[in-house]
């Protein structure tokens, strides 16, 4: 039997597939408010609004901005570099496409099978910089409410991932040993720096080949099926 008991998942890329829910929601926001007249494509839309977006979030996770300060620059940004300066569109579109985000079921590949095969061995929770509207939302839509004893959120204390607080917070509300602890996430400057920065183990979910990498994780894998063999 291995050391760990308590096993603290990210959620979006993770499991949820957020990246392709994300998609979704935003082309059926893009056709509803006709953005087709200040983009060529869609795709253009996205090559303008998905570096800004990253930039933003590494900025939240910092604890450089706000939530809403995100939401506005980032849904304001692609209009502004085609010239178009309307904040009450640019807030509908955020409206519109975090009201879909919820109501898609879309999952990582494995997610249910590694979660049956975790749920009846460990205590399982969610640790997410995620907003706590659409977490819980998004969990129930895809059937993964169910495994998790519990939804831990940066939004509950203020705090991002990867500031030791939040991962201290998580340990101390569900009453979690660090050393029979592990994290598992798929963003290697939140999830696994954050966790290591503890002294907590991680598995890095290194869905996209990312090397090299600012230093060893304790277990890393390409596939979540390969939890089996750590856990």
């Amino acid at each position: 039997m291995n050391k760990f008991h308590n096993i603290f998942f990210d959620l979006d890329d993770t499991l949820y597939d957020f990246s392709a829910a994300s998609r979704e929601s935003f082309h059926e926001a893009y056709d509803l408010l006709g953005y087709d007249r200040f983009f060529p494509s869609f795709q253009e839309f996205m090559d303008i609004y998905t570096p800004r977006n990253l930039e933003l979030w590494k900025e939240y996770g910092k604890g450089t901005i706000t939530k809403d300060e995100l939401n506005k620059q980032r849904y304001n940004h692609p209009l502004q570099v085609v010239g178009i300066h309307d904040e009450e569109l640019a807030a509908r579109f955020c409206r519109e496409a975090l009201s879909r985000i919820p109501t898609k079921n879309i999952l990582i590949p494995g997610a249910i099978e590694i979660l049956e095969y975790l749920y009846p061995k460990y205590n399982l929770y969610i640790l997410s910089n995620g907003f706590q509207e659409l977490q819980a939302h998004k969990m129930q839509t895809a059937g993964l409410s169910k495994y998790f004893k519990r939804l831990i959120l940066s939004d509950h204390i203020g705090i991002n991932k990867p500031r030791r607080e939040l991962f201290e917070y998580a340990l101390e509300s569900t009453s979690s040993q660090l050393e029979e602890s592990i994290m598992i996430g798929d963003m290697f400057e939140t999830d696994i720096a954050g966790a290591a920065n503890i002294g907590m183990a991680q598995i890095f979910f290194n869905r996209q080949s990312i090397s090299p990498l600012p230093f060893t994780p304790t277990y890393e894998i390409t596939k979540l099926s390969e939890i089996r063999g750590i856990l």
